[in-house]
């Protein structure tokens, strides 16, 4: 049997990451991320899990060099199709972005909404430790993702949705030993039906900043989502930044 998301994402939560965000968000959520990593026109940044390209095809279009990795076959086929429709070039590779191979390669890179903590806590350092190689010196590094206080604070144990035609159902179980969120989800669309384990690792401000210093980052700063106030435990999600040193 594979990890938990080599099935969950090749199913129909494909359809769901689809419809989640407008081109407005899309764009916005884009422009901070160039911001934040300090990319001027020409610079080149990686995009880890890149999904189906939605934030690599608005930034290849501000003018950066991006290289898009996602483990989902299927999400990279569509990447593809979706930034040719774009007319822009990006190098979008199907890989598991623990076995990144790039050395000294990126201005930036960034892990955008939730995509962090798929792993083992020896996984996720590896995953941090092959971005740190892949950046240039004085690169930077983007994570974004939900704050544990603040998911704590407002713990739901079931929830249901719609997006589109596509239904889903929510159960979740906090392990205050591992840290992490354990949820089942139903995702249904006409008589097709399937249902998944999600395990994900939550962290806070101070466990985050911890693992990137272990990574060997400096210079980490957490920011809200979306940017401008202060981060504090009672911020809904976070992104930090760290850079490799120069």
């Amino acid at each position: 049997m594979g990890e938990w998301f080599q099935e969950f994402f090749s199913g129909l939560y494909t359809d769901v990451l689809a419809g989640l965000f407008d081109e407005q968000t899309t764009l916005a959520q884009a422009r901070t991320v160039k911001r934040l990593l300090r990319l001027r026109k020409g610079r080149s940044v990686l995009d880890v899990p890149c999904g189906m390209g939605r934030l690599s095809i608005p930034l290849a279009q501000m003018g950066l060099e991006v290289t898009g990795v996602d483990l989902t076959a299927r999400y990279i086929h569509r990447a593809r199709r979706n930034g040719s429709r774009a007319g822009v070039a990006v190098d979008f590779v199907c890989r598991d972005m623990r076995a990144l191979d790039y050395a000294g390669v990126f201005d930036g890179a960034f892990n955008w909404f939730g995509s962090f903590g798929y792993f083992s806590d020896a996984d996720n350092l590896l995953f941090c430790k092959a971005v740190y190689r892949a950046l240039k010196p004085g690169g930077l590094f983007l994570i974004e993702g939900i704050n544990k206080p603040w998911l704590l604070d407002n713990f739901v144990a079931s929830s249901e949705s719609a997006v589109g035609r596509v239904t889903v159902k929510q159960k979740h179980r906090w392990d205050p030993e591992s840290n992490r969120m354990l949820s089942t989800w139903r995702i249904a669309t006409g008589k097709t039906v399937e249902k998944h384990r999600v395990i994900m690792r939550i962290f806070d401000g101070a466990e985050i900043r911890r693992l990137l210093r272990k990574a060997g980052f400096t210079g980490i700063v957490l920011h809200t989502n979306p940017p401008g106030k202060p981060f504090t435990r009672r911020s809904r999600r976070f992104i930090v930044v760290a850079g490799r040193p120069r």
